[in-house]
């Protein structure tokens, strides 16, 4: 297993190896992320792409941009995408990866009854057939 951060280059794409990407709300506080996690939890040969960058914030327009085409090209790559929504964040981009990759077949979603639009994303994986979950244990067995 593997994990590759926005700093890093991108792979070539491997037949034997699962490609998974960790999308969803951002812990900073936490001393553990949920992202570690998954990648520590998982027992397959994953690849594993983590968008969090803690210089977010500070990134210039260019440096931004750039950060903005590694995600979209890792999510095209990505076998799957774990969409992790946490119970007290507002997560706008995870709510626009959810429309972006609803209908792809890649997505997993955990979304706690707490979050904000719950009933808004439980209506969405229910109407297109997606898995969702109510915390993050429950995904596990996907990687």
């Amino acid at each position: 297993m593997r994990v590759f951060t926005a700093k890093d280059k991108l792979p070539v794409k491997n037949e034997d190896k699962t490609f998974c990407f960790l999308a969803g709300s951002i812990d900073y506080k936490e001393s553990t992320s949920w992202r570690d996690l998954v990648v520590s939890g998982s027992s397959k040969n994953t690849i594993f792409f983590d968008p969090t960058r803690e210089d977010h914030d500070v990134l210039d327009n260019q440096e931004m941009v750039g950060h903005i085409q590694w995600e979209l090209e890792a999510l095209e790559l990505a076998d799957m995408i774990i969409l992790n929504f946490l119970s007290e964040a507002k997560s706008p981009i995870s709510l626009v990866e959810l429309g972006l990759y609803m209908k792809s077949n890649k997505l997993i979603v955990v979304c706690p009854k707490e979050f904000y639009q719950y009933r808004y994303v439980s209506s969405i994986c229910e109407k297109y057939n997606t898995p969702i979950y109510h915390n993050l244990q429950e995904v596990f067995r996907y990687v």
